[in-house]
């Protein structure tokens, strides 16, 4: 089915409308009170596949230079070809943040349009053991990986189209962003 830009644009907006808005301002205040607390020990780890790599990428970017904060992706091709070829593509992101030392001040960012990649669930299956932060943001038929709690969010885009979920979850992050800047 085609679609003209103005549905996809009316699918965008549904879906930024259905955000929780008091979710959302939870997970930045707690993000603002964690970076204040633990400025010294805390990282942020964005993980995704595809465009939500690219994703990722943008928003560490931003993290980074705008808001002061560490943010990183794993987006090195010989790393990432490292890691699947020794343990798997399905682990390539939980060894990566063993690897880094992800600890429990820290915060992993999973972006995924479809909710259902390996690597990704496998990643934040990590950090619920290291007891890291985490914030999930999926589409299609995603579910939560990781219980909800204080340290552990979820968002649901209710879309089956990719580039909807994505921009959605690019809106949502660069939300987050606005509210982090130190300058």
């Amino acid at each position: 089915m085609k679609h003209n830009i103005q549905s996809y644009l009316r699918d965008i907006n549904r879906n930024v409308e259905l955000i929780d808005e008091n979710k959302l301002q939870q997970i930045k205040e707690h993000w603002k009170t964690e970076f204040q607390t633990h400025t010294w020990k805390t990282n942020i780890y964005l993980i995704g596949n595809g465009g939500s790599l690219s994703i990722c990428e943008h928003i560490s970017t931003d993290l980074n230079k705008r808001c002061k904060i560490r943010a990183h992706t794993l987006s090195n091709t010989s790393m990432i070809t490292a890691l699947g070829n020794d343990y798997g593509y399905d682990n390539i992101y939980s060894k990566w943040l063993e690897m880094n030392k992800l600890g429990m001040y820290d915060y992993v960012v999973a972006v995924s349009s479809s909710g259902k990649s390996a690597n990704i669930a496998k990643g934040l299956m990590y950090a619920q053991e290291i007891k890291a932060n985490t914030l999930s943001i999926f589409g299609m038929n995603g579910e939560p990986i990781i219980p909800e709690n204080r340290r552990n969010k979820f968002i649901h885009i209710d879309s089956h189209n990719y580039g909807v979920v994505e921009l959605v979850s690019e809106i949502i992050l660069h939300s987050i962003v606005e509210d982090l800047v130190l300058e």
